[in-house]
């Protein structure tokens, strides 16, 4: 039995799915009750569980192979470094109070970082808490999601422009949720009985532009880019009603992956690279 969290997720749903067709038992962490359906029409046993509760998480991982797990977040959390860190107690504890010897959890690549990026501080957070409990686990750094470019499709077909906060000229690694799904399924199949680090990225890297001229000649037509300047990020996030703390976070962790603050560590560490490329995953969006 392998319990995955985030199946409501791209990644996590798409790990649960390949376990299933591989003839795998397989127990759906979902949020609500309302989510139960799916899972069960699909022969996956399904848990309601908040990764804040410890008990409830603990049962969910009773008995298990292995779990996928993740620290779920969300744009609008206040104090969201604490309520992260709290998650990530939570699900630490679970994972030690159901002695589960195979974890892979989702991290980022910067998590080797305690400081100066943002968001990802939260998993340094995870992995530090992993690592004092003294617990097998797999942690998996993946790159910059290309799915993390799906909310820009509106801006794309209605104005032919792409909006960002990245740097347009600068690359940066990048990977595909079906290339983080098929090596986290691999990760549980085959365990590490210590902490092991894997970092995930895709075939190349990528730049804002170089998407813009992957749309040009998949679309025929020509796209501007819209980057946004560090005045404008507050202006969006404002816009969308974000909490102060987390607009900051944001911020920061835009301005560091423009810094190249935010990368791989590239020490002691397992490296593997996905196959899926943004060219194949464009095509897909856009037709």
């Amino acid at each position: 039995m392998y319990v995955i969290g985030g199946v409501t997720g791209h990644a996590g749903s798409l790990i649960a799915r390949t376990l299933l067709e591989r003839g795998e038992r397989v127990r759906a962490i979902v949020r609500s009750r309302e989510q139960i359906y799916q899972w069960k029409v699909l022969g996956a046993e399904v848990v309601v569980a908040d990764f804040n509760d410890t008990s409830v998480l603990s049962s969910a991982l009773e008995g298990a192979k292995g779990a996928y797990l993740l620290t779920p977040q969300s744009v609008y959390d206040t104090n969201p470094l604490e309520k992260w860190a709290c998650q990530n107690q939570s699900i630490v504890s679970a994972v030690k109070n159901a002695r589960l010897k195979n974890t892979v959890f989702l991290s980022s690549m910067g998590a080797h970082r305690d400081k100066q990026t943002g968001i990802v501080q939260a998993l340094h957070d995870a992995e530090q808490k992993f690592s004092n409990a003294k617990i097998p686990v797999t942690l998996l750094r993946s790159a910059y999601f290309y799915e993390n470019w799906i909310p820009t499709l509106d801006a794309i077909h209605d104005k032919s422009a792409l909006p960002t906060f990245l740097n347009a000229k600068r690359s940066i690694p990048m990977v595909s949720v079906k290339d983080v799904a098929d090596v986290a399924v691999d990760l549980l199949l085959n365990p590490s009985d210590s902490i092991r680090i894997v970092e995930l990225a895709g075939p190349k890297d990528y730049s804002a532009q170089d998407i813009i001229d992957i749309l040009e000649q998949i679309l025929g037509k020509q796209i501007d880019l819209l980057p946004f300047s560090k005045g404008g990020w507050e202006e969006v996030w404002g816009e969308e009603d974000l909490p102060d703390d987390m607009s900051d976070l944001l911020r920061e962790t835009y301005d560091d992956l423009n810094k190249q603050k935010i990368t791989f560590s590239g020490k002691n560490v397992e490296s593997r690279q996905g196959k899926v490329t943004l060219e194949e995953v464009l095509v897909k969006w856009v037709s």
